[in-house]
């Protein structure tokens, strides 16, 4: 189900990290424990699998931070316990006092500071298989570009290091602007990694790996959306749009040519979430198991209280549902047999109401993509994994962090209604719905907008729609679905007050405020939240 070799390693990892605990009291880390434990490829191996391990909570933050901030998910807009993820959707000014966006920050600069001390240390390992050296400084670069990026995205102006820091360099170390992290860290690192990666990775030993490691085309797709993301608010470096549509070409080359990443139906694409074809259509991902600690943490705020018919454990979550808009754009078109015309409707949102013993879920709909439950498996034609799903933390589906369909709407999105950029979205549309753009959907600002609609089913749940509306500067979807909600309330001032909360400089969050206090005057907080 996954790539148990890099599992080993990474649980190897971590009795490493953990037995190193004790040592911090009586020797510090950079002259103790690094420094005997960096000596052998083998070891190099693991200490990078450790910063793979970084992944692991990600998910989270994407569900958090981005799905739920956008005009996808609804949390109830305030009117019950206030919880972080709460407080963020609705727009808080002051969110900086939250201990997820501090926990997103630490964890994002976990990856960047394990990779920066792992990039210290291999030079001086003898590693004699070759391209295994430059293949891991390739995967360490690509992951530390991975955590700048989402830094970036996330908070703006952040501290920037390339190399490990003493408490006291680290706490000597200013913001950067974004454009300087952009030119200084991620374009370089990606650059290297692409030039370093292939599609085929290995191990310190030589031999191939099997699923779960960075790969030539990740470096590829991750750089293009990088580009892309340049291209649009708020820097607007429109140049780098021909060197995204550069990147994507070459990655939907490869895919055609070797047959990967693609689920050539329907009924396969809703395979696509379900744990037994990990590793499979998606071009990277974030490797998840079932056991304590190491099972994607977002599919347990996805879902709201069912019955036992989906699962033994009991499932309250945040309360989130999928956000009207979002549910009536999935149902807005259905087939002759007044069936749900898209594929991804039912695949992404829940619309049961009655189940098996006859109980009733009367709640809105909500999101199932990442929710392997007994009826989802059934209805699919797989086992039963109930019984070994025991707590909330043990959901064994990996997370994408980049798709091959990602790579070809952003790249329609980039060359327009040009013959390859029609065929790009007609793959998609046709796969889902069985039709493809109608003339008038071909007009330049309307194959946009199919482009974009395409987006926001595609994707729905995996934490990109918040990143598109930043990215085409246009946070009105937002403020329509606080319109909607204030409505269905009754006319509900305070969630219509929410609206107002979405202004300029809120597409990125503030610097959290257990950071601004390390070292008072460090730190400038963002506009928006100041």
């Amino acid at each position: 189900m996954k790539n148990n070799y890099i599992i080993n390693l990474i649980l190897c990892l971590g009795i490493f990290f953990s037995s190193c605990s004790d040592w911090l009291e009586v020797e510090p880390m950079n002259t103790r424990s690094i420094n005997y434990f960096y000596t052998t490829p083998s070891e190099m191996e693991q200490a990078l699998m450790g910063v793979y391990n970084g992944l692991l909570p990600m998910s989270e933050y994407y569900w958090f931070m981005s799905e739920l901030r956008s005009d996808n998910a609804w949390c109830g807009g305030g009117t019950s316990v206030q919880r972080d993820y709460v407080e963020i959707s609705i727009f808080n000014k002051n969110i900086y006092q939250l201990s997820t966006l501090n926990d997103a920050w630490l964890d994002l600069y976990e990856i960047v500071s394990r990779a920066n001390i792992f990039l210290s240390k291999v030079g001086g390992v003898e590693i004699t298989v070759g391209g295994v050296k430059e293949q891991q400084i390739a995967e360490a670069r690509f992951l530390r570009a991975f955590a700048y990026f989402d830094l970036v995205r996330y908070f703006g102006r952040v501290p920037l290091s390339l190399s490990p820091l003493s408490i006291n360099e680290a706490m000597r170390l200013g913001q950067s602007e974004a454009t300087e992290i952009y030119e200084k860290a991620i374009i370089p690192d990606l650059e290297y990694a692409i030039t370093h990666l292939t599609d085929t990775p290995i191990d310190y030993l030589g031999k191939p790996v099997e699923a779960g490691r960075v790969t030539l085309q990740a470096a590829q797709a991750m750089l293009g959306r990088v580009y892309l993301t340049m291209a649009g608010y708020p820097l607007y470096d429109v140049e780098k749009k021909v060197k995204a549509k550069e990147l994507f070409e070459e990655v939907i080359d490869y895919a055609d040519a070797k047959k990967k990443f693609w689920a050539k139906d329907a009924e396969e694409w809703k395979n696509i979430w379900i744990s037994d074809n990990d590793n499979k259509y998606h071009i990277f991902e974030i490797q998840y198991i079932m056991a304590a600690n190491y099972g994607n943490p977002m599919v347990y705020w996805t879902s709201p209280s069912v019955s036992t018919d989906y699962i033994s454990i009991s499932m309250s979550g945040n309360g989130s549902v999928c956000a009207a808009p979002l549910d009536n754009f999935f149902k807005e078109e259905r087939n002759e047999k007044n069936e749900y015309l898209d594929v991804r409707c039912l695949a992404t949102i829940d619309t049961i109401k009655t189940f098996p013993n006859g109980k009733k879920y009367s709640g809105e709909d909500f999101f199932i993509k990442f929710f392997e439950h007994k009826i989802k498996r059934t209805q699919l034609g797989y086992g039963d994994i109930d019984a070994q799903i025991v707590e909330r933390g043990y959901f064994p589906i990996n997370f994408p962090l980049i798709r091959l369909e990602d790579v070809m709407l952003m790249y329609a999105e980039i060359v327009g209604p040009t013959e390859r950029g029609i065929d790009m979205v007609n793959r998609i549309r046709k796969r889902a719905t069985g039709k493809e753009l109608t003339d008038e959907e071909k007009e330049s600002e309307a194959f946009q907008k199919c482009v974009d609609n395409e987006r926001r089913k595609e994707f729905a749940g995996e934490g990109i729609r918040w990143h598109d509306l930043v990215r085409h500067n246009d946070m009105q979807p937002i403020k329509n679905k606080f319109y909607y909600y204030a409505e269905k309330y009754g006319g509900d001032p305070m969630i219509m007050s929410y609206a107002d909360r979405v202004k300029r400089g809120t597409h990125i969050y503030p610097i959290p405020d257990h950071q601004m206090k390390v070292n008072e005057g460090l730190y400038q907080q963002n506009e928006a939240y100041r």
